[in-house]
């Protein structure tokens, strides 16, 4: 089955899940225990997608700053822009104290972070890979490096990092989140289960671990647990297309198909909604049924729907060919 352009853009992000975006606006400064008061990897979803605003190493001056600036002031610039997502701005006040003090590494994390919002995975591991030079137990930089090596698609390296912050701190709900994420794109499915209940067990708020449960649920085919967490998911936020989708799939795997349709409508339009039915009905050999959702699809999008179009001509092929071989 064919998902919609969005819908195949949530997929590819489910096997790399930069999970990164800024929150806890009443804070002002970064811990060195992680993202912190800015918490720049919120998981707001398992494979939630985000903007990348590629970061200029250039040698403009800072807005607002000048280079005989205290660091003390510098810093509070550097995270006051890095929590109105000015990634640039707060980029060049910290560079620009590290000219003068290397050996800050609170800092150099803080500019890997950075590296890793914008998508610049490179100069991210390689900043990375610095702090933990200078602070091999610092656990945040550890699960950063696991999510630029996450976002590369270096599974075995995303769990060993995750692996070790687990190591030292095993009730470490998004961690646990992360490394059921990276057995999942390592296809690691029964590993990604038991990753992702610990983290459900952890922090039972997080509609994206629920969200990954029920895919890895769906590659080992077992529908009916999919559903069960799917729908947990759902509960907590009943809107995401993501959680929907997925739903959808499991609830057509146990032949449900009504409420197949209800949560496929949720997470995209209802010609969507139609056609992946009919899918599930050709796959089968329901090939009259296939056809009767492939033929509403198009009655709901008839301008733009060439995939509908492709897969009703597929299903009146094969009835044709049923029909020969009757006759």
């Amino acid at each position: 089955m064919q998902p919609s352009r969005g819908m195949r853009r949530l997929v590819i992000f489910l096997a790399l899940p930069l999970l990164l975006s800024q929150c806890a606006q009443n804070q002002t400064v970064l811990s060195d225990n992680g993202l912190g008061p800015l918490e720049a990897a919120t998981l707001a979803g398992a494979y939630d997608s985000y903007e990348r605003h590629p970061v200029s190493r250039s040698n403009r001056k800072i807005k607002n700053a000048d280079s005989d600036q205290d660091p003390g002031h510098l810093k509070e610039l550097g995270d006051l822009f890095l929590q109105n997502r000015d990634y640039e701005s707060s980029l060049l006040s910290y560079l620009q104290i590290l000219q003068t003090n290397p050996g800050r590494h609170d800092l150099r994390y803080r500019v890997g972070v950075i590296f890793l919002l914008t998508g610049q995975l490179e100069a991210a591991r390689k900043e990375l890979a610095r702090v933990l030079l200078a602070a091999p137990d610092m656990l945040a930089a550890h699960e950063a490096l696991g999510l630029v090596h996450l976002q590369e698609k270096q599974y075995a390296l995303a769990i060993s990092e995750f692996k070790q912050v687990l190591a030292r701190e095993p009730n470490r709900a998004k961690t646990r989140h992360l490394l059921g994420i990276a057995y999942l794109g390592a296809g690691k499915f029964r590993d990604a289960v038991a990753a992702l209940e610990a983290a459900a067990a952890l922090d039972s708020r997080h509609p994206g671990t629920y969200t990954a449960l029920g895919r890895a649920y769906l590659k080992l085919k077992d529908y009916q647990k999919a559903v069960t967490w799917l729908k947990k998911g759902q509960g907590l936020d009943p809107k995401d297309t993501k959680i929907n989708y997925f739903l959808g799939m499991a609830l057509a795997g146990l032949q449900r198909y009504p409420e197949a349709l209800q949560a496929f409508r949720l997470a995209g339009d209802e010609a969507q909604a139609y056609n992946n039915i009919g899918v599930h009905y050709f796959l089968e050999g329901r090939y009259e049924e296939a056809a009767r959702c492939f033929q509403r699809a198009i009655e709901l999008r008839p301008t733009f729907y060439q995939e509908a179009k492709t897969n009703l001509h597929r299903a009146l092929e094969k009835l044709q060919q049923l029909a020969n071989n009757n006759s």
